[in-house]
């Protein structure tokens, strides 16, 4: 295997471990239990269609446009990004997937609401960067389809086997998703603890030390 394919092999599987299918499907149990199949579906769908669009901006010109345009910094967002998940832990370790109530309402406002901070943030934004900087243009775009495709395809899989359980077996898995939800709570914000740590260690670094004449 030549090492172009290595090398998209480790940025496919870094953005779909960073994009966590598996702690979305907990995020959105309570959103599975509010639609059917398809009216999920297309709010799954048009989910990933608005975070694509975000991730193919970031990767064609993502550091240019926060850097050169905004003026900011990348570690200002993964600081930004680490309190946001932040707040989100902290949510679904006291309240489990109930935590979720935010995406409970208007349909049509449930995509950017899932989208937005579930699936775009700090670190798939900076995976995305990241991945445009590694490959050619259209390898990188077609990293990041094949990653959200996989996303959209475990949640919506995950949907269908809830779906098919019996009541009684419905009633426990749930359980077991509600303690699962408050782990990854856990998980989530040490995670963002550490952005958070590292992101102001980096940006205090870039700012105060290498700025410095001699830094």
């Amino acid at each position: 295997m030549s090492d172009a394919a290595q090398l998209a092999i480790r940025s496919f599987v870094s953005f779909v471990a960073i994009l966590n299918p598996f702690a979305l499907c907990l995020y959105l149990t309570g959103v599975m239990d509010d639609l059917g199949r398809r009216e999920f579906n297309l709010v799954l769908f048009r989910a990933s269609l608005m975070s694509l669009v975000v991730f193919w901006l970031f990767a064609l010109a993502g550091e240019t446009m926060l850097i050169t345009l905004l003026g900011v910094d990348p570690y200002a967002l993964r600081i930004f990004g680490g309190i946001v998940f932040l707040i989100v832990a902290y949510g679904y370790v006291t309240k489990g997937y109930m935590a979720a109530e935010m995406l409970h309402g208007n349909i049509d406002q449930l995509p950017s609401a899932i989208a937005l901070p579930f699936m775009i943030g700090a670190g798939t934004l900076t995976e995305s960067i990241l991945i445009g900087k590694r490959h050619t243009t259209a390898v990188g775009l077609a990293l990041i389809v094949l990653g959200v495709l996989v996303c959209f395809l475990i949640v919506a899989a995950f949907k269908i086997v809830k779906d098919h359980m019996s009541l009684s077996r419905e009633r426990v898995f749930d359980r077991y998703v509600n303690i699962l939800a408050r782990v990854n709570g856990l998980l989530i914000g040490a995670i963002s603890t550490d952005m958070i740590v590292d992101g102001t260690c980096r940006l205090w670094l870039h700012h105060f030390v290498e700025s410095r004449p001699g830094g």
